[in-house]
């Protein structure tokens, strides 16, 4: 007789999916789409060079996971350790240039929402 397993349903958290495609990545900023462009952030701070398909993809990924969450036409940072969305720092501000800080700009002040594998 077969079992059903409750962890045989789970649903992959955003950050899986984007580990899948993209390990390293620590962090991912999503820009407004109108300028079409993605960054991925790996743990020292720095950019990671990745193609272009693969930014969309990302970027399709996180905006679909937090959907009406986040006023899109407005740049954001997806934290991977913890599935934070926060709304990324203005050029002026601390954690806009990520390895500036060391922080990657991840206040509490700028936390939108947390996803489905949040601490």
């Amino acid at each position: 007789m077969l079992q059903n397993s409750p962890s045989g349903f789970r649903r992959r958290t955003i950050g899986a999916e984007i580990r899948e495609i993209a390990p390293t990545a620590v962090l991912v900023r999503v820009y407004p789409a109108r300028r079409s462009v993605t960054h991925l952030f790996e743990s020292d701070f720095y950019r990671m060079l990745i193609d272009r398909r693969t930014e969309e993809e990302v970027a399709r990924m996180v905006r679909r996971g937090f959907g009406k969450a986040a006023d899109w036409r407005r740049a954001h940072d997806f934290y991977l350790p913890t599935e934070t969305l926060y709304l990324t720092p203005e050029p002026y501000q601390n954690g806009y240039v990520p390895e500036d800080d060391q922080s990657f700009g991840l206040s509490l002040s700028r936390r939108i929402a947390i996803g489905d594998g949040g601490h």
